[in-house]
């Protein structure tokens, strides 16, 4: 069956949106919109896309336009109209333009927009935000072209993110580069093949959710928390998982890659930043790799988030109710964790987005109470003295953000917490 062809009838899968807004979804609804409508001081007529900061020349990359391709999703699932759907379908078909046909084996969504160079760094994380994001979309219009752009992603994630080394029980990696193992690649990975599944009912993306699930349940858990971890080097699979053993060789070929790929995608580079790993300055390319640790226990929100939902959703599709429990079990150590959030909106959205979704399906008001509370902070505390959703969800500047001043994603991010809160809320 070709990909456009898929069935509608998937659309079921996913929560219901649109319909009577209570007096808060239209709170938010109405700062989303202000935001969404806000984001045209970053449009670069020259380049006809967005900037990654105000008044930029560099056009934002990938992981930074995902929070507008989300905010204007959830807009259009909220309040339907022919605007929303507009803005959704010419956003969606830009996001097209970061598709890099090159890369080997199979395609997937590069950094940056037109690259179509095989040897390209390319985040197999993006790949799961995009395919997220794209699923959004589809869901939002019923266009199946989002829906192959999905598969695409997850495909590129399945065949050249996973580690088939002989010898290695596998793992996702951060990169192309092949340094580590990463949660962010782990948790986009993971949802987006459940989400895949529950649409097209094709088993091979159950299967990879499920590979990936049982990997991470042995090679990337926190021993504190129970709750997935940051980051594993391959070969550091030593006693109980927790990073003694033998450590790899590093060659000084990746070090450099890495190196070289964070100075050029300084947005990748806050990832490590946000999660506490130090980035490797100018000269320090031989040593780069060496500032990963072997194992990095660290729950970080936006990787548990999305995990607990993909359980949910295995559970509710295989009627499996060991992935019902747990999601519970993660779900509520996240409660206990996850006091309050501090890597920054375009982090930490991923995770009040899944548990806003996850709300909808548990009897229990303490998921949704947490996403809640966050947006509420940052209804009143997001805005910078221009009206601009500039600051994080508890008022601190770009910087505790781990955001550039003026960036887009940060204020993009903020305006998707609120479509979301409009369309998924109470």
């Amino acid at each position: 069956m070709s990909l456009l062809a898929l069935p509608l009838a998937g659309l079921a899968c996913m929560p219901s949106g649109a319909g009577a807004s209570s007096r808060s979804q239209a709170g938010y609804l109405r700062a989303a919109n202000k935001g969404v409508k806000q984001t045209n001081r970053w449009w670069n007529h020259g380049r006809h896309w967005y900037s990654s900061v105000l008044g930029g020349s560099n056009v934002v990359s990938l992981w930074g336009s995902v929070p507008l391709f989300e905010a204007l999703s959830g807009l259009q699932i909220a309040q339907p109209s022919a605007r929303h759907l507009h803005n959704l379908n010419r956003f969606a078909w830009g996001a097209q333009r970061y598709l890099n046909p090159a890369l080997r084996p199979v395609p997937g969504f590069g950094p940056k927009p037109r690259q179509h160079e095989a040897g390209k760094t390319t985040w197999f994380d993006d790949n799961g935000w995009w395919g997220l994001a794209f699923l959004d979309a589809y869901r939002a219009t019923g266009n199946g072209r989002y829906l192959a752009n999905a598969q695409i992603a997850q495909n590129f994630i399945s065949v050249s993110g996973w580690d088939t080394t002989s010898g290695r029980p596998g793992g996702i990696w951060w990169n192309t580069n092949h340094s580590f193992y990463a949660g962010e690649s782990l948790a986009g990975g993971t949802l987006l093949s459940a989400r895949l599944y529950a649409i097209t009912h094709d088993k091979r993306y159950l299967d990879d959710a499920l590979k990936y699930i049982a990997w991470a349940d042995v090679w990337l858990t926190d021993p504190t928390t129970g709750l997935y971890a940051r980051l594993r080097r391959p070969g550091t699979y030593g006693k109980n998982g927790v990073g003694a053993g033998a450590t790899p060789p590093t060659t000084a070929t990746a070090a450099v890659a890495d190196q070289q790929a964070l100075a050029a995608n300084p947005d990748e580079a806050a990832k490590l930043e946000a999660a506490g790993t130090p980035v490797p300055g100018p000269g320090e390319a031989r040593s780069a790799f060496n500032n990963y640790p072997p194992f990095a226990p660290s729950p970080m929100p936006y990787v548990n988030g999305p995990m607990i939902l993909a359980h949910r959703i295995i559970c509710d599709e295989t009627d499996k109710k060991a992935f019902c429990q747990r999601a519970e079990q993660l779900a509520a150590t996240t409660l206990r964790v996850y006091r309050r959030f501090w890597m920054g909106p375009q982090f930490d959205f991923w995770y009040a987005r899944t548990m806003l979704e996850f709300a909808r399906d548990d009897n229990s008001g303490n998921w949704y109470a947490i996403a809640q509370r966050s947006a509420r902070s940052a209804l009143h505390r997001a805005d910078d003295k221009h009206g601009l959703f500039l600051r994080t969800w508890y008022g601190k500047k770009a910087s505790r953000a781990n955001a550039p001043k003026g960036s887009l994603q940060l204020h993009a991010a903020n305006a998707a917490l609120f479509a979301w809160m409009g369309a998924l809320g109470r």
